[in-house]
């Protein structure tokens, strides 16, 4: 093995004062375009590699604001509820960072130089952190790569003629690590620095006698060896134990750089985003504005689960189906019939309310039927409703005749009601932009249950009181145009988007649960005529952008060990608009199935002579930080338990008032039943953000006097005494 150690003058570059000493490497395809000297024999595509390091000016980014993410089936039977939670957490501290890139200061002094801590009872056990691990993986999908590893990497290597590895090895080794400078403001170099740690390296390169190219690699070393290493968390330095509280400066640094709004770079649009609107010859591509009216998307739902294809059409002008089945099902239709009655040995004169209920049952047909153009706003899979009693009866111990009133009411939700508000959409070119909200209408219902009465003035009754909320929206048509609305995968020279959002989303559980298609309106600035031109776009999302599933990832059953993978990932490089001779620059686009490693503890056996000698690899997952709260150990018992208390918890109510700008908010308190947690409860925001003027408190109260308006999107979050958590998401809308 040869270990030739590179050395050069940092003098300069030391003393020039300019070094943020913080830095980031950018991640692409391997071995592309003007980067095809990327081979596997000079440490390329390695070890589960699927991206290298670019030059700048050929990064590869997101071009998509807001993106959504859920875990699947295998995930869930592993890892359970306290699993999504961590995977959470790791979403809940990228979309802390990510609000507005160009707002940050220039020398990031907001966020740390090191961002690693440790916890040391995990450390003991071995566990892997599965938030960290998830916040790493989600780095390389930013389009950030290891900037420790690429500080020095080797470009060329050549043996001179006549001569023998390694005596005779040329090498050329180059940077792809970056760093911006405060003076002057925001220039960028290359850099040997990661989070102010100076690195240099060594050449590593084996050359037995029977391998003509062998594998040479350039490895960091540290120029002082008792400095303190600061990996970043794109750096995948996470060690067992070993947790991440933020993204460090140099995470933060190459991020600014992709998506900040003054790196114009030629891209795509992301997949199934449609543009809506553009400037276009004589004017733009709207038409007038006119009201647009919202319907109570519960009666939509339920006349489609009943009706065929025809009836659906006939009842719903405009209505496009694009596909339909029907299954049989049993329906057991309740009789509730109520009365007052003098039981046998009853005292005379008094009055017992009998209830009883029949149920008849006939065979129904229901359908599943997909539609093309029904755009929901608000959409929930479940409906809240309240029971209403009234009850007049006399008293015991009172004078006869007097009758006393009691009315009561309780919060139920209504399981596979969905609930929220549609319309039909019958613009060729896709939905209608919408401008503004007009008037919001909550519309009551009072459906009577069950009622008696009798000649002494005594009455019972129960109403379910139901409530839809209906919208008028002020909206511009889409016009179609050569430039214009149904333009997939448009392609200019685009801002980057300055921030990202993630949403957690549900699909493929457990529960048997489908993934509800969502329509995502956002916009992107291109530069045309050296102008900044605002377009629109909308994108259906019909599976989750970044999916999180298990496997068993160990190699078999005919191979030969390679140690145990932490993930398995796919990263989708675009490259459609690159340059020849470059590398770069592209657009990494969804969808991204991230699978962790769940084979667990792994006997290594291997023939020793008359002997087998055994070797021990040991993967586990965990979950933890500071505190001293013991790490939770997957797969843990309580896992699936805790997914079933996630579905059983029953909140109340299911959907927030609407609230007025300058006017104070009426007090709302959340209220969870059902399931096995156990209070007292906790309640705070997971991610999101309530509106200024507004506060939740830790009961689970929203009040205030809201000073903005808008919609304003969050995931609410309940923990029990011991550490459980569930989450909800809401919309709260500000008039």
């Amino acid at each position: 093995m040869l270990q030739s150690l590179k050395k050069f003058s940092w003098i300069l570059l030391l003393a020039s004062g300019q070094q943020a000493a913080w830095a980031f490497s950018l991640g692409g395809p391997i071995n592309n375009g003007g980067d095809n000297w990327q081979a596997t024999t000079i440490g390329y595509g390695i070890g589960g590699d699927l991206t290298a390091p670019k030059n700048l000016g050929e990064e590869y980014r997101r071009n998509t604001p807001v993106m959504y993410w859920a875990p699947n089936a295998n995930f869930l039977d592993f890892f359970g509820s306290n699993g999504v939670v961590a995977i959470d957490q790791a979403f809940t501290i990228l979309n802390a960072s990510l609000t507005n890139v160009n707002s940050y200061s220039s020398a990031l002094t907001e966020f740390p130089l090191y961002s690693q801590a440790i916890n040391y009872q995990a450390s003991a056990l071995g566990l892997l952190d599965l938030k960290s691990t998830t916040l790493s993986a989600m780095m390389e999908q930013l389009g950030l790569d290891n900037p420790v590893r690429y500080a020095w990497t080797l470009h060329n290597r050549v043996t001179l003629p006549g001569g023998t590895c390694p005596d005779d090895e040329v090498y050329l080794v180059v940077q792809r690590n970056f760093d911006f400078t405060t003076t002057p403001l925001n220039q960028v170099l290359y850099s040997p620095y990661v989070n102010a740690t100076l690195y240099t390296y060594i050449i590593l390169e084996a050359c037995p006698a029977s391998v003509p190219d062998p594998q040479a690699l350039a490895a960091p070393v540290k120029v002082d060896p008792l400095a303190d290493s600061r990996p970043s968390v794109a750096s995948e330095g996470l060690q067992t134990g070993g947790y991440y509280i933020s993204l460090t400066r140099d995470d933060i640094g190459g991020l600014r750089y992709m998506l900040n709004t003054n790196n114009i770079n030629f891209e795509s649009s992301a997949p199934g985003s449609v543009l809506l609107s553009s400037t276009v010859s004589g004017g733009t591509n709207y038409g007038a504005p006119f009201p647009l009216y919202t319907s109570n998307y519960t009666a939509f739902a339920l006349a489609a689960r009943t009706n065929d294809p025809v009836t659906m059409s006939n009842l719903f002008p405009g209505l496009v189906i694009v596909s339909s089945s029907n299954y049989f099902t049993m329906q057991a239709t309740p009789t509730i019939v109520a009365y007052f009655t003098n039981l046998i040995g009853a005292p005379a004169g008094s009055q017992t309310l009998v209830i009883t209920t029949n149920y008849t049952y006939t065979v129904v047909t229901n359908y599943v039927t997909t539609f093309a153009n029904v755009v929901t706003n608000n959409y929930r899979p479940n409906s809240s409703a309240t029971l209403v009693t009234v009850q007049v009866q006399q008293l015991a111990g009172a004078p006869a005749g007097t009758l006393t009133t009691n009315t009561t009411s309780k919060n139920i939700t209504l399981t596979n009601v969905p609930s929220g508000d549609y319309y039909i959409n019958t613009n060729a070119c896709g939905p209608n932009l919408i401008l503004s909200t007009l008037f919001t209408n909550v519309v009551v219902e009072t459906n009577l249950i069950i009622s008696a009465s009798n000649s002494a003035g005594l009455f019972y009754s129960q109403s379910l009181v139901t409530r839809s909320t209906n919208h008028i929206f002020v909206a511009e048509p889409i016009i179609c145009g050569a430039a214009a609305g149904g333009t997939t995968n448009a392609a200019g020279l685009y801002q980057g988007i300055g921030k990202i959002k993630f949403v957690k989303t549900s699909f493929d559980s457990l529960l048997g649960q489908f993934y509800q298609p969502i329509t995502n309106t956002y916009t992107m600035q291109l530069v045309s005529n050296s102008k900044l031109v605002n377009q629109t776009f909308q994108r259906v999302v019909t599976t989750p952008d970044f999916l999180f599933s298990a496997a068993d990832l160990a190699d078999g059953p005919a191979e030969l060990p390679n140690g145990v993978f932490v993930l398995s990932r796919n990263v989708n490089f675009n490259q459609a608009n690159i340059l020849p001779g470059l590398a770069g620059p592209g657009t990494i686009d969804p969808a991204t199935t991230i699978t962790f490693d769940k084979v667990g503890t792994i006997f290594e056996n291997i023939p020793d002579g008359d002997q087998l000698t055994g070797g021990l690899s040991v993967l586990t997952w965990g979950s933890f930080d500071g505190s001293t709260n013991a790490p939770v150990v997957y797969p843990n018992g309580t896992s699936i338990e805790n997914l079933a208390n996630q579905v059983l918890v029953q909140i109340s109510p299911a959907s927030l008032p609407v609230g007025t700008n300058g006017v104070a908010y009426p007090a709302t308190t959340f209220i969870a039943t059902g399931g096995a947690f156990s209070p007292p409860f906790d309640w705070s925001l997971s991610s999101g953000s309530l509106p200024s003027g507004l506060t939740l408190s830790s009961g689970g109260t929203i009040s205030g006097t809201p000073t903005q308006t808008g919609t304003f999107d969050f995931t609410l979050q309940l923990t029990d005494v011991v550490s459980r958590s569930v989450q909800w998401n809401y919309s709260l809308i500000i008039q």
